[in-house]
Order: structure tokens, then sequence, then C-alpha cells
């Protein structure tokens, strides 16, 4: 056991200890026999030999329930879920579950505790059985017993039932739900457009646009769907809103964007939106694109030029790599050229590189998730800033 984590049981024993000695005493007063005490010194004992099992079993057989107690015996199980050991945190919370005494919220705080224990098992059906039932009763508790049972529907990828949970919500806590709401619809509509549901997939954005008029994931969902239906001014129109939505995710529109753009005969129209960009919020994917886009209308020379000045003003290994990449193209490439070998280098660099990143928890890799894996926070991971990225 960890020294930390045994000292932290052991503080909790002492906490227990003392109510059981301040109780031992007014049983004393009244003409009691004492043995709590001799309970709690004998559970003391087992603890500080490491002997959790047995000193599980003491605690639980010297407590009588009371309204003091309760609050240190979930503290205890929760040490011992924080320690990784939920099967020792289940058996504390159902002996507590299954005493006469409890008063209805200690029952509420009892089963919350129990089903998170069944959550971090894996058991999701256990868990979700006690915060179904708790969610229907009318208790201070409900709207924990309703987050956590987002949690369960997240992990089993129910959609439709957080969508419902999620609903409830927002009607008493506000907005932050009303943002993941519109992930739940985006989720929703990617599977039926998997499914080819088309019909579904529009209505589904809509309600995602209802709960969330700056949600970027759906205004990029929605621009792909336009696309592959052939509407590409609109697409465009969808797409161009989210430098104004959050200027961050723009580089995950761009390839569709200068595709759409394209179908319409008008790449002059994708510089102009690209120039604008620029002038806003320089970036790195904003300056390859501008600058493969003027290879392509004006030729190597001038795009070479732009990308130095911009890398000038704002220098990027992505930026830096394209522009090597053009001077190779644009002078030859020897055997014995300097430039092969930093491409190949800053090549090789770019391989080990997170793109994308979490806000709060630092999570990073090459793939974009709406919600981090890590931490499980929705519209956290972005592109990567900075040298390294953006």
């Amino acid at each position: 056991m960890p020294d930390i984590a045994l000292l932290g049981l052991i503080l909790a024993a002492i906490v227990i200890g003392y109510f059981l000695g301040w109780r031992d005493q007014k049983r004393r007063k009244s003409g009691g026999d004492g043995q709590l005490s001799k309970d709690y010194f004998v559970g003391l004992n087992y603890l500080i030999n490491e002997q959790t099992d047995e000193a599980i079993d003491v605690f639980i057989k010297a407590l009588d329930i009371n309204n003091d107690t309760v609050d240190t015996y979930l503290a205890l199980g929760s040490l011992f879920s924080k320690r990784g050991e939920v099967e020792k945190s289940i058996r504390v919370h159902q002996d507590l579950l299954a005493r006469p005494s409890l008063t209805s919220v200690q029952s509420f705080q009892v089963q919350l505790a129990l089903a998170q224990n069944y959550f971090s098992a894996g058991l999701l059906d256990r868990a979700e059985a006690i915060l179904i039932d708790l969610s229907r009763q009318n208790h201070d508790l409900r709207d924990q017993a309703l987050q956590q049972l987002l949690r369960v529907y997240e992990q089993e990828r129910e959609w439709d039932k957080a969508t419902e949970v999620a609903e409830r919500l927002r009607r008493t806590r506000g907005e932050h739900f009303a943002v993941l709401l519109a992930h739940y619809y985006c989720e929703q509509c990617e599977i039926a457009l998997k499914h080819n549901d088309r019909v579904a997939a529009h209505r589904l954005i809509r309600q995602a646009f209802s709960r969330d008029r700056q949600s970027v994931r759906a205004s990029l969902l929605l621009g792909q769907m336009e696309f592959d239906e052939g509407g590409y001014k609109e697409a465009i129109k969808v797409l161009q809103r989210i430098s104004v939505q959050d200027i961050s995710f723009m580089p995950l529109s761009l390839p569709l964007l200068e595709k759409a753009f394209e179908q319409t005969g008008s790449l002059r129209g994708f510089g102009a939106y690209l120039g604008r960009c620029l002038n806003e919020r320089p970036g790195t994917a904003v300056t390859i694109a501008m600058t493969r886009l003027l290879t392509r209308e004006s030729g190597e020379s001038q795009a070479v030029n732009f990308l130095s000045a911009q890398l000038d003003r704002h220098p990027t290994l992505r930026g830096l790599h394209e522009l090597i990449d053009l001077r190779r193209h644009f002078q030859g490439d020897p055997p014995d050229n300097i430039l092969g070998l930093i491409h190949r280098l800053t090549d090789r660099m770019l391989e080990l590189k997170s793109v994308f990143a979490c806000g709060r928890c630092g999570f990073s890799g090459k793939e974009m998730h709406w919600q981090c894996p890590r931490c499980n926070h929705w519209g956290a991971v972005k592109p990567i800033q900075g040298f390294e990225g953006e």
C-alpha cells in the first residue's frame, strides 16, 4: 500500500475513532459497556498493519449508523475508490445501504457513491439502474444523479438516452448543457449518415444548432452534407462561418472549403477568404493553403516569397517544412543538397508531433476528438498553437 494512501486511511480511522469515542463516553455515562472503543482499536491495529480487509470488517461491525458517522464512512469508501480498490469501496457502501437507520438523504448519498463504484468497475447496468431510480425521485441530489447517468450513457454511446437526460438538466442547469446537447445531436447525426438517412441527419443538425448556434462541429457536418448533395455554395457559406464561431478550428474546414470553391469555379474567392483570415489571425494551415493556391495560380516564385514573408513574422515547423519542399522543387534537389537533409529531418519531426491537444488536461494526439479521451470534456480538444502547431 502506498504510504500516502495508508496515511489517509489511518487518518480516516482516527476520525471515525473520534466519533466512536465520543459516543462511547456518552454510553459510559449512561451505563454502556465501552465495547465500541475496543472494536475501534482492533480495527486501527489491522489498518496500521495493512490488513485492510480485516480493518473494514471490524470498523463496519463497530458502526452503529447515526448522523455523525455516515459521512466518515462515505469518506473511507471514497479513499478506497481513489486507490483503485473498488471492491472494498463497494463493500463499505453496500453495508451502509443495508442499515435501516439511514435517513433518506444519507441513503441517496450512499446510492450515488455505490453507483460511482459500479461505473468505475465497468458494471454500467448496475450503475444505470441505481441512477435511474434516484433521478425519478424529488430530492436535492437528483441533478447529481442525472449527471452521473450522463456519464454512463456516454460510455455506452447511447446518445438518444444521453440527449433525454441532458435536456432535463438544461432546463434546470442552463447553457452548459445546451452546448453538450449540440454534441449529442451531432453524434446521432453521424450515425444517421452512416445509415444513409439524410432526412434524419438534417433534422438532427437543426436540433444541434437550436441548442448551440456556435457549434463548429455542427457546421463541419452540415458543410460536408451540403457538399455531398451538390450544394457547393451552401457548403461554402456554412464552412466560412467557422472562422467566426471559433477561428482555432478553422484548419479542419479548409480542405473541404477549397474543394467547394473549386467546384464552383471560384478559387479566387477562396484566396480572398484566406486573405481575410490571415489578417484576422495568422495560422499555419491558412498560410500553407494560401501558399499552395499561389503556386497553382501565380507560380512557385511568388509562393516562396509569400511563405518566406509569413514565416519571418510567424515561424512554425510545418511552415518551414513547406518552404523547404517548395525550394527543393523550385531549385532542384541535387544528391548533396542540404535542403534534402533538412526536409527529411523536419518531416520526421512532424511525424512525431501531436496535432491536437486538450486545453483542460493536456491530452494530445494526431486525431481530432470532440470528447477528450482522458478527461471526457467536450470541445476542449483543439489544433495546437505556436511554433509546433498553428
